[in-house]
């Protein structure tokens, strides 16, 4: 199964357990299905930050190389400096 499906899965079911903490006012369930439900939809954000990086660095590779070695610099400037 993919890992977006996984998250969706993962988010539904966080969506439920908090809804169940709602319906029976049990607190500890309200938030653990709100957390599992956010953990899930932060993890579907990065498979798709991911994705898009990965499209980009395939389409423009020089450009990716080039920015890589701009951050690269950058830090190497900044612990460089202590």
């Amino acid at each position: 199964m993919s890992e977006k499906a996984e998250d969706q899965i993962k988010e539904l079911a966080g969506a439920a357990q908090q809804k169940y903490g709602e319906l029976t006012d049990d607190y500890g369930h309200q938030a653990k299905g709100a957390a599992r439900k956010f953990a899930a939809q932060g993890g579907q954000a990065v498979q798709d930050a991911a994705d898009v990086v990965r499209e980009q660095v395939g389409d423009n590779p020089v450009k990716a190389v080039a920015i890589a070695a701009g951050f690269g610099l950058l830090i190497g400037l900044l612990i460089g400096r202590r």
